[in-house]
Parts: structure tokens; C-alpha cells; sequence
């Protein structure tokens, strides 16, 4: 994907968060299937990731820079789950834009000749291309599930 296909999707997945401003709280806190998350889980969890991203990725995506390993998976989604419990879904989904929009304002101001140089996390070889590329796979995963209720 290009920076601008990137800032495309980023710009798709914000107009997407306004339209789940039609769920009322009752719908988007009831689990989308037996055993799994509800849309307040799951737009927080991507918040959390986005978070994460802003904070602990972003400023060390240089070349050759050597990155944790991500956090125990199991755990940090547990806990942005727990997250969504203690807020409405409006203020989660208020709290998703902002850390994308951060994101969003952060990649802007890196040259697209820096996003092939590679670096590290954990021993897994990345660039900023490929990180957010994934990125952007997670995201399309996740809105299928709360556009499959």
C-alpha cells in the first residue's frame, strides 16, 4: 500500500466509527456472538492498538531500530476490554478517533522514503509500509465482525 492508500483507509476506518454512532448503548455493548466481544470491546481494543502504536511504535520506526516484541496479546485485549466497560460506547468511540487521528497526523509528517527502511520488533524484520499495511488487515477483521450483526 502507498502512504496515500494508507491515509485512505485510516480516513474510511474514521468515517466508519461515525456511523456506530447509530448503535444505541444496549447493542453496542451485546456481544456480536455467543463467547466474543461486543462493538464497545471491540473499538476500544483497536483503540488500545492504535494507543500502543502512537505511543510505542511511531517514534522508533527508524532504520535499524530494534523494538520490544509486542505485549502478551491475551492480556493487553483483556484489558482494553475491561476498558470499554468503564465508559460509554460514545466515549469510546470518541476515544478511538483521537487516537487515530494521532496516528494519522503522526505518519503524515514522515516522508514516504523513510516507510521501506527497516526495523525491528523483536526479531520479526518490519517497515512502516508493512506494520501499517497489517494494520490495516486488523482493522478490516474487525469491522466485518461488527458489520456481520
Amino acid at each position: 500500500m502507498t502512504k496515500e492508500e494508507i491515509r485512505q483507509a485510516h480516513l474510511e476506518y474514521l468515517n466508519w466509527i461515525d456511523s456506530l454512532t447509530e448503535l444505541n448503548e444496549e447493542k453496542a455493548n451485546t456481544p456480536y456472538a455467543a463467547g466474543k466481544w461486543s462493538p464497545n470491546e471491540i473499538i476500544m481494543h483497536l483503540a488500545e492498538w492504535d494507543r500502543f502504536t502512537l505511543v510505542q511504535r511511531i517514534p522508533s520506526m527508524r532504520e535499524g531500530e530494534k523494538l520490544e516484541a509486542f505485549p502478551n496479546f491475551e492480556v493487553f485485549n483483556a484489558k482494553a476490554a475491561a476498558l470499554a466497560h468503564e465508559q460509554t460506547f460514545k466515549e469510546t468511540l470518541s476515544y478511538a478517533k483521537q487516537q487515530r487521528q494521532g496516528i494519522m497526523e503522526q505518519l503524515e509528517a514522515i516522508a514516504e522514503v523513510e516507510w521501506d527502511k527497516a526495523f525491528y520488533i523483536g526479531e520479526h524484520k518490519e517497515t512502516i509500509r508493512s506494520y501499517f499495511t497489517s494494520f490495516m488487515e486488523h482493522d478490516n477483521h474487525h469491522r466485518l465482525q461488527i458489520s456481520a450483526r
